[in-house]
C-alpha cells in the first residue's frame, strides 16, 4: 500500500509539471490554432534564465521566476509579430513548417551559445524532501505542484475576470465577430503568445530545479505537452491541468508495477484511445478540427 501511494504522489507532483508547461501550448493552440513546435525550447530557454542567473548571481530559481517570465514572454512577442502572425490564419502546414523552423534556429542558437553539455542547478533543498508518515516529498516537485495549480487557477481567472482575458476569449470563438466589434485580433495575438511564452518560460524555470538543462531538450517536452492537451482538450486551459495530472499518475503506476521504458508507449496508447473515443478530451471541452 505505501508503494502505491508514493507512486500515486509521485504521479500528482509530476502531473503539476506537465500541466505548467502544458497550459501555455493549449492557450495558444485554442486562441491561434497554432500547434507551436517551439514550445520546448521556450522551455529550455527559461530553463537557462534560471540556470545563469543562478550560476553567476547566486538567486534561487524561484526566485528568479519573474526574469524567464518576462525575458521568455518578451521574445515570445516578438516572434509573434514577425512570424507567427503572417501565418496564424493560413492553412496547418504552413505554421508547423514555420514553428519548425523556429525550433531548429532556437535549438541550434542554444547549442552554438552553451554547447551540448549537460547542466544542472544544485540547490540547499536539491534531492531533499520532507516526510508524510512513510510517505517522502520531494520539496522541489511540491512547490512546482503548488505553483502549477496557482498558475492555472490565475489564468482562468485573467480569461474569464479580466477585459484582456475577455478579447482574448472573444477572438477565439469568432474572429470575425471580434474585428466587427472593434477588438484587434492581431494585437490579441501578440499578446496571446506573449502569455503563453511567459508561463512557458517560467516552467523552464521550474524544471531547472530538478532535471538537466541542454539545449537539445526542447522537443521531448514539445510532444509531453502535445499529449497533455489532446487529453485534457485542445485550448481548454483547466483540461491541462487534469491532463497533465492524469498522465503523470499514469506513467508514475507505469514505472512502478510494470518498467519505466513502458511509460512512453503507455502514454502514447493512451493518447490513440483519447483520440478515436473523446476527441475533445477528457472534459469534452476542447477544440476539434
Amino acid at each position: 500500500m505505501t508503494l502505491f501511494v508514493q507512486a500515486l504522489i509521485n504521479g500528482l507532483l509530476m502531473g503539476g509539471v506537465y500541466a505548467v508547461y502544458s497550459s501555455g501550448f493549449s492557450l495558444i493552440f485554442g486562441v491561434m490554432n497554432i500547434v507551436n513546435i517551439f514550445h520546448g525550447e521556450l522551455i529550455m530557454i527559461g530553463a537557462f534564465n534560471a540556470y545563469w542567473v543562478f550560476t553567476l548571481y547566486g538567486i534561487d530559481p524561484f526566485l528568479s521566476l519573474p526574469l524567464s517570465m518576462i525575458s521568455v514572454g518578451a521574445m515570445g512577442y516578438v516572434i509573434q509579430r514577425i512570424l507567427i502572425n503572417r501565418v496564424v490564419e493560413s492553412p496547418p502546414m504552413i505554421s508547423y513548417i514555420c514553428t519548425f523552423g523556429v525550433h531548429l534556429i532556437l535549438a541550434n542558437l542554444a547549442l552554438l551559445l552553451w554547447s551540448a553539455d549537460f547542466r544542472t542547478v544544485t540547490t540547499e533543498y536539491s534531492g531533499t524532501g520532507f516526510s508524510l508518515g512513510p510517505i517522502t516529498v520531494p520539496i522541489a516537485r511540491f512547490v512546482t505542484f503548488v505553483i502549477a495549480i496557482l498558475t492555472t487557477f490565475g489564468m482562468y481567472l485573467f480569461l474569464e475576470k479580466t477585459r484582456y482575458g475577455k478579447a482574448i476569449r472573444a477572438a477565439s470563438q469568432d474572429k470575425e465577430m471580434a474585428r466587427l466589434v472593434g477588438i484587434d485580433v492581431k494585437a490579441v495575438y501578440a499578446l496571446t503568445f506573449a502569455v503563453g511564452a511567459a508561463i512557458t518560460g517560467m516552467a523552464g524555470g521550474l524544471l531547472s530545479t530538478y532535471f538537466v538543462i541542454y539545449p537539445q531538450m526542447g522537443l521531448p517536452y514539445t510532444i509531453i505537452a502535445f499529449c497533455v492537451v489532446v487529453l485534457g482538450g485542445m485550448g481548454y486551459i483547466p483540461g491541462a491541468l487534469v491532463g497533465g495530472i492524469l498522465l503523470g499518475v499514469i506513467q508514475s503506476l507505469t514505472a512502478t508495477y510494470l518498467n519505466s521504458g513502458l511509460s512512453v508507449a503507455v502514454t502514447f496508447i493512451l493518447l490513440f484511445i483519447i483520440l478515436i473515443l473523446k476527441p475533445r478530451g477528457i472534459m469534452g471541452k476542447g477544440i476539434v478540427e
